[in-house]
């Protein structure tokens, strides 16, 4: 009985710290468009990412499907097209150095995109990553400049 007893406590205590290891976690949301354009920057995020799998619960929502679209809507994504965005703990801005930067839209090494070119680079992101006190208190999107040229990402609507 008493070795049952001790067993039980095992589990139980092993179930606790799983339980709050894992709530310790940061969460993590990756958006992305099945199309060329964000697959490329999917497969470097991804790559980076490798690093910290062990510190966040990593979430990958399709920006086209139904089921993501509240999600966008609670974030404060664009509401219209947008290929890329990754979200940490609920934020997607951060000030790093005197920048302002939001990981929405392209990062910078897709420079000449289009109108979705965005401000950030994957050594950004992953610096966010390292310290959440980078992280702003209030999302900003990006401008987008209007005016450029229409490129393959914006055909893909």
């Amino acid at each position: 009985m008493r070795i049952l007893i001790m067993l039980l406590l095992t589990i139980l205590m092993t179930s606790l710290i799983t339980s709050l290891t894992s709530s310790d976690k940061g969460i993590l949301l990756v958006f992305y468009k099945e199309r060329e354009p964000s697959q490329k920057v999917l497969e470097r995020v991804n790559k980076m990412l490798e690093s910290f799998e062990h510190q966040y619960n990593i979430e990958y929502l399709i920006i086209d499907d139904e089921n993501s679209s509240k999600k966008i809507n609670e974030l404060g994504l664009p509401t219209t097209h947008f290929p890329f965005a990754v979200v940490i703990n609920g934020k997607y801005t951060a000030q790093i150095d005197e920048r302002i930067v939001s990981f929405v839209h392209f990062p910078l090494f897709m420079k000449g995109i289009g109108r979705h070119e965005g401000n950030w680079s994957i050594d950004d992101l992953r610096r966010v990553l390292e310290d959440h006190s980078l992280l702003a208190d209030e999302n900003v999107l990006p401008v987008l400049n209007v005016e450029e040229e229409t490129t393959a990402c914006e055909d893909e609507e």
